[in-house]
């Protein structure tokens, strides 16, 4: 019998603690309410002035013409001009692979068709005067045009022995030493042209309108960390007509423009800055005043809070557009995020 009513008993405390706890927390809450809790809250009001809606990329310096040159022809580097940072002309002798046995080759087939061109002449003679079948003097002809084409490639790939600059700048690097055994293809210099510095971007596609209506009046500058990020000014090359598949981003190539270029050296890096459009004359307002993406909380005129609700349309990475007619709107900057809308506030200053 006694635990027959022990349950009921147990039961029916638990419900009156549970309504005790429920009175207590909502009392509380009402009479938090009710003492008119004023909350501080830093405000501003929109700035009058010009807005920039710009990216920032980073890349490298290049050079408009970068070549590496190659061996054409096998055999021992008896010279290699192998001083970074030198100055070429186009046409000087950079490196040089041993000609001797180009050179006998050379003459071996430099006889050959100086005897054969001696019998063709003399057949030709013949032949013409009806003194010698056309069957010799076509054997003659064949002979000799065989001949001369040996000859000719004897005397090209000695040529190729002889690595010339093809053109006019410095040695970037050198991938070969004097004496070493090379083959065709064998790297053995890079050049560049530190007269025609160039910088290349990939820019991502959501931002190829801007670049494709206004690429070549599109504010472009560069910033080098290595200068003391000293800035230079860019001039528009070339705009790629199509976007990378794999990257979702396009190609941008820009000429640096200063007098004196051989300041930049390839490789650098750089901090690109892109303009992509700019609106004067209009009120803003920085994005630590939106809470939520689109509510912008001000204090009314009796001193309470409220909220609009908005969507920037035009804005960067610091600061968005909104309409003049909230131009004299004191916005909440510091305090909206646990406001409710009819809420007492109370504007206290910035502290410094």
């Amino acid at each position: 019998m006694k635990r027959s009513f022990l349950l009921p008993a147990l039961v029916m405390l638990g419900l009156v603690l549970l309504a005790d706890a429920a009175f207590w927390v909502l009392g509380g809450r009402s009479g938090a309410a009710g003492t008119g809790y004023v909350a501080p809250v830093i405000i501003l009001t929109p700035r009058r002035g010009m807005i920039e809606k710009s990216i920032r990329l980073s890349a490298q310096v290049e050079t408009g013409r970068l070549i590496t040159l190659v061996s054409r022809a096998s055999g021992t580097l008896t010279f290699l001009s192998a001083s970074p940072g030198t100055p070429v002309r186009e046409g000087e002798t950079l490196a040089q692979v041993d000609s001797a046995p180009y050179d006998l080759t050379y003459l071996q087939a430099q006889a050959a068709f100086n005897t054969a061109q001696s019998t063709f002449n003399r057949l030709g003679t013949l032949y013409n005067n009806q003194a010698a079948s056309r069957q010799n003097y076509e054997e003659a002809r064949m002979a000799y045009e065989a001949a001369r084409a040996q000859y000719e490639l004897a005397q090209l790939n000695r040529d190729y022995t002889r690595i010339r600059s093809p053109l006019t700048g410095v040695i970037l690097q050198n991938h070969s030493i004097q004496g070493a055994t090379v083959q065709p293809g064998t790297p053995l210099l890079t050049l560049g042209d530190l007269a025609d510095i160039r910088i290349k971007a990939w820019a991502p596609e959501i931002h190829y309108r801007y670049f494709a209506e206004n690429f070549f009046t599109l504010p472009a500058s560069i910033t080098v960390p290595a200068l003391g990020g000293r800035s230079f000014e860019l001039i528009p090359l070339s705009l790629a007509p199509y976007v990378s598949p794999a990257t979702r981003s396009f190609l941008t190539e820009y000429m640096v423009k200063i007098e004196n270029q051989d300041i930049l050296r390839p490789g650098m890096s750089v901090n690109l800055s892109f303009v992509l459009d700019r609106r004067e004359d209009v009120y803003s307002l920085p994005f630590s005043v939106l809470t939520g993406g689109n509510r912008l909380w001000y204090v009314d005129e009796e001193g309470n809070a409220a909220f609009l609700e908005f969507v920037p349309d035009f804005f960067n990475e610091d600061v968005f557009e909104v309409p003049p007619e909230y131009r004299d709107y004191p916005f909440i900057r510091e305090g909206q995020h646990f406001l409710s809308p009819g809420q007492k506030v109370k504007v206290v200053p910035e502290v410094e």
